[in-house]
C-alpha cells in the first residue's frame, strides 16, 4: 500500500485548549486515505503555531520523516490553509515536500500540475494570506478600542493577571504575594534604601526565595517592573499612539510613587560605582587590556623606598599577565585622548542652538495642547451639566439612558485630559540650566575629569565614550568609540563646514539631530 502522512495544524492555544480542529482535520484525512487505499504511518501536529511561520516543530518532523523514506510518500492536508497563510510560505514548504520524493493531496483540493491548476492553487493561497492580514488587522483593532478605552489587552505583566469581570470584560488585577513583594521592591528604590537596579534585583530574588516562589526575575526584567505605570493603575501605548492615562483597573503603587521612580531613573545624576571603587584608579575598569579584551585592574604597588600606584592585566593566558603601566603614563594618555575627543567650540554652540530651537517647538506644541486640554475638560463639564438638566425634565427611559451613556462617555474623556494635563514637564528653569550644564561639560571636559568627585570621572567617562577604551603596552590608546550624542555634535559641524556629504538643503547631520529630538 502507498504509505501516507497527515499534518495537521491549528492556530491559536484555545483551539488546542478546546480541543477543536486537530482531531476534526486529522479524521478527514484519514477518511480519505481509507478511501484511497493509503496506509498512515504518522501523524504530525502543529499546536498553536501561525500560518504566517515557516519553520514549525510538526513540518520539520515531517520534513525529517521523509528524509528516510526510500518510496513516494503522499502528504495529506485537510485544506490548503493548513500548510500555511501566506502564498511565499505556501510555496517554499510545498517545494520543501516534493524535493524528498512526496506528494500533497487533500480531501478539499486537487493539486494539479497544469497551469490552470497552478493558478487556482496560487489564488487559494493568495486567499489565505488575504484572510489572515484581515484577521490581523481586526484583532489589532479590538485591541487598540480595548487600550484606549482604559483596559491592558496583552500578556499581563508580573504580578497581574486578567480577570473576567460580567461588565468589563478582562480586567487586570493584582496576583498576591507578588504584587506586595514588587510594590515593596519598588518603594523601597523610591526611597533610595535601594540604590541601583541591580540592589532591586537582588531584593526581588530574596523576597522570592522567602516566598518560595518560581522564577526569579532577571535585570531586564526588573527595569520593565520600575518602568511599567501598569502597577500604578495607568496605562500607555506609544506605538498605538495611546497616551499615558488612568486605566480601568486599580494599581498596587500610587502614581505619586510612580513619578517620584521615573525621576530617580531619568536623572541619573549619580553613576554606578563598583564595589571596590577607588578615586585613585577612576579609570578601573574602563580600560581594557588589548591583547585579551579583559578589564585591567591596579592597585598600589610596594617598591624599594615607596609605593606606586598601577594599572595591569591579571587574566591568565594573556601575555601581559601581571605587567604593569603606571597610572601616571596610562592617565596622562588617556588624558590627551580625552582632549581630542571633544567637539569644537563652534560645533557645541550649533548644536545647542538646535537644542534651544528644538525646545521653543515642543513648549510651544505643549502650551497649545495644555489650552486646548482645559477647553475640553470646561466644555465636558458644561455638556454634563446640560445632560444632567435634560434628564431631570425628561420622563422617558430610553432617553434618559442615551442621557447617561453621553454623560459616561465625557466623564471618561475629562479623566484622560485631566491626567494629561496633570503630567509634570520641565520648566524653562529646568531646561536651561540642565542643557547649560551639559554643554559646559562638552567644552570642558578636563574640568570635570580633574574633579575629586569619583562620579564626576565617572560621569565624562559615560558621557564620552560608548564602549570601553582598549590600551596596548607598546602602542597606548586606540581608536576611541565615541558615545552617540559627542559624535553626532561632531558631524553636525563638519556637515556645517562642507567637509560631509550633505542631503538636501539641510545638512544630514542636522536632520539627524533634530530627527533625534523629536523622537
Amino acid at each position: 500500500m502507498i504509505k501516507a502522512l497527515i499534518y495537521c495544524r491549528v492556530s491559536s492555544q484555545r483551539q488546542v485548549d478546546e480541543g477543536h480542529g486537530l482531531e476534526g482535520q486529522e479524521k478527514r484525512c484519514r477518511d480519505y486515505a481509507k478511501a484511497r487505499g493509503y496506509s498512515v504511518v504518522g501523524v504530525f501536529k502543529d499546536e498553536g503555531v501561525s500560518g504566517g511561520v515557516i519553520d514549525r516543530p510538526g513540518m520539520q518532523r515531517l520534513l525529517s520523516q521523509l528524509e528516510h523514506e526510500t518510496e513516494t510518500v503522499i502528504v495529506l492536508i485537510d485544506d490548503i490553509k493548513r500548510l500555511a497563510r501566506d502564498v511565499q510560505g505556501h510555496f517554499t514548504l510545498k517545494t520543501a515536500i516534493y524535493s524528498r520524493n512526496a506528494k500533497l493531496e487533500s480531501p478539499s483540493h486537487k493539486f494539479e500540475d497544469s497551469p490552470e491548476g497552478k493558478f487556482v492553487e496560487t489564488v487559494l493561497a493568495g486567499a489565505a494570506e488575504l484572510e489572515r492580514n484581515q484577521n490581523k488587522l481586526q484583532v489589532i483593532n479590538r485591541m487598540r478600542a480595548r487600550l484606549e478605552l482604559g483596559y491592558w489587552p496583552f500578556m499581563p505583566p508580573l504580578a497581574l493577571k486578567n480577570v473576567k469581570d460580567p461588565v468589563y470584560g478582562k480586567i487586570l488585577t493584582p496576583v498576591e504575594p507578588h504584587a506586595s513583594v514588587i510594590k515593596k521592591a519598588i518603594e523601597s528604590y523610591r526611597d533610595g534604601v535601594l540604590n541601583t537596579q541591580d540592589d532591586v534585583k537582588r531584593f526581588l530574588h530574596e523576597e522570592y526565595k522567602k516566598h518560595g516562589l518560581p522564577n526569579r526575575p532577571s535585570l531586564s526584567t526588573t527595569k520593565q517592573i520600575l518602568v511599567n505605570p501598569l502597577y500604578a493603575g495607568f496605562i500607555e501605548y506609544e506605538k498605538w499612539g495611546v497616551p499615558f492615562k488612568k486605566a480601568q483597573h486599580e494599581g498596587f503603587i500610587s502614581i505619586k510613587t510612580f513619578n517620584a521612580v521615573q525621576e530617580r531613573l531619568q536623572r541619573r545624576t549619580k553613576p554606578w560605582k563598583r564595589r571596590d571603587y577607588s578615586k585613585d584608579f577612576p579609570l578601573r575598569p574602563f580600560v581594557l587590556c588589548d591583547a585579551c579584551g579583559k578589564p585591567m585592574t591596579s592597585s598600589w604597588n610596594r617598591g624599594r623606598s615607596a609605593r606606586y600606584p598601577n594599572y595591569f592585566c591579571r587574566h591568565k593566558g594573556c601575555k601581559y599577565n601581571w605587567k604593569v603601566i603606571s597610572k601616571y603614563k596610562l592617565e596622562s594618555e588617556f588624558e590627551q585622548v580625552l582632549s581630542h575627543s571633544k567637539p569644537l567650540g563652534e560645533y557645541i554652540d550649533l548644536a545647542k542652538d538646535i537644542f534651544e530651537e528644538q525646545w521653543e517647538l515642543r513648549l510651544q506644541t505643549y502650551t497649545e495642547r495644555r489650552t486646548g486640554l482645559r477647553k475640553e475638560i470646561q466644555e465636558a463639564d458644561e455638556s454634563i451639566k446640560s445632560y444632567l438638566l435634560r434628564i431631570r425634565k425628561s420622563k422617558d427611559e430610553d432617553i434618559i439612558a442615551a442621557y447617561e451613556d453621553e454623560i459616561r462617555e465625557l466623564k471618561h474623556n475629562k479623566v484622560i485630559a485631566e491626567a494629561e494635563l496633570g503630567k509634570k514637564r520641565y520648566t524653562n528653569e529646568e531646561f536651561g540650566t540642565a542643557i547649560g550644564k551639559v554643554f559646559d561639560t562638552l567644552r570642558d571636559p578636563m574640568s570635570m575629569w580633574k574633579s575629586e568627585d569619583y562620579n564626576d570621572k565617572k560621569t565624562i567617562l559615560f558621557m564620552y565614550f560608548g564602549e570601553e577604551l582598549r590600551y596596548d603596552y607598546e602602542m597606548g590608546f586606540g581608536t576611541a568609540c565615541l558615545a552617540y550624542p559627542v559624535k553626532l555634535i561632531s558631524d553636525l559641524g563638519q556637515a556645517k563646514n562642507g567637509s560631509v556629504e550633505m542631503s538636501g538643503s539641510d545638512p544630514e547631520s542636522e536632520n539627524r539631530l533634530k530627527k533625534h529630538l523629536q523622537a
